[in-house]
């Protein structure tokens, strides 16, 4: 992954302020012509890269989004997620990456993951996050007085001003022509997509639509064809088999970040969907 600069300050755990937000990464990125991040988890993380020179592709959830200078590219939790740079106008950008515990902020860090999951409308512009960003990244490099109390106060501007962003957001917060059977679906599996890792079970989904379960199944079945529950399963394999190609995880750690009772839970799970073990698939 070569670039002309890279600067990466990773704080999990360091920075947990009392308002409820948690800086957990920040950065500078200036890329060369061969750069690209590979594909990773996001975690239950909240993302923003912020476009300040270049050109090039986010791919979130395998879809390719082009971004250029100016842009801002919001990441939910749980999205796979990667960044490659345009050969002729490499990307420019600033990284902050958080997690939010405050009541309010939560609630509508959750809506917008639910009502702009699709990777294509989570773009957006406001000028006043990449100088407030900037200045952050400066107080993580010298870390002064009152540099704490700094840091708050710009995090929590940041996310006020995203969360405003796509409260005024002039597009579609869904696809185009959507039957109503369709948007109930598309909220399903955006509720599932960012948070499959605290999902305990597909009961949840009752309280997320205020609809019955028997209900919800049926309509996702005769919807997408898939049933909700194979859906499920489907995406926290796919979580799981990223995670494992990434090598940063124990194999125990993933499982229970996955919700498995037991490692051999998980292991029956991932080779009756891949049909090899995930120490064999690991060790490719």
């Amino acid at each position: 992954m070569p670039s002309n600069y890279h600067l990466d300050k990773r704080y999990f755990g360091d920075y947990r302020f009392e308002d409820g937000l948690s800086l957990l990464q920040i950065g500078r990125m200036y890329c060369d012509r061969t750069t690209r991040i590979d594909e990773h988890i996001q975690a239950q993380l909240i993302e923003l890269t912020v476009v300040t020179g270049g050109k090039g592709q986010i791919i979130a959830n395998k879809i390719p989004v082009e971004v250029k200078s100016g842009d801002i590219y919001l990441s939910l939790p749980c999205d796979s997620h990667e960044i490659v740079a345009d050969r002729n106008d490499p990307l420019r950008f600033d990284f902050l990456a958080f997690s939010v515990e405050d009541e309010a902020l939560s609630a509508d860090f959750d809506r917008i993951a639910s009502e702009y999951h699709a990777a294509e409308l989570r773009s957006f512009k406001d000028e006043r996050i990449p100088p407030l960003l900037a200045n952050a990244i400066t107080e993580v490099s010298r870390e002064s007085k009152y540099s704490s109390e700094l840091l708050s106060s710009i995090l929590r501007q940041i996310a006020i001003y995203t969360v405003r962003a796509f409260d005024t957001a002039p597009q579609s917060k869904y696809p185009k022509n959507l039957k109503d059977s369709e948007t109930l679906c598309y909220r399903l599996m955006s509720y599932i997509d960012t948070h499959i890792y605290s999902l305990k079970n597909l009961e949840e989904l009752t309280e997320v639509v205020d609809y019955s379960y028997g209900y919800l199944s049926s309509v996702f079945k005769k919807t997408t064809g898939e049933s909700l529950c194979d859906y499920y399963i489907r995406k926290r394999m796919e979580a799981a088999r990223l995670m494992l190609s990434e090598g940063k995880l124990k194999i125990t750690d993933i499982a229970e970040r996955l919700g498995y009772s037991t490692l051999y839970a998980f292991s029956k799970a991932f080779k009756g969907h891949f049909g090899v073990s995930p120490k064999n698939l690991k060790g490719k």
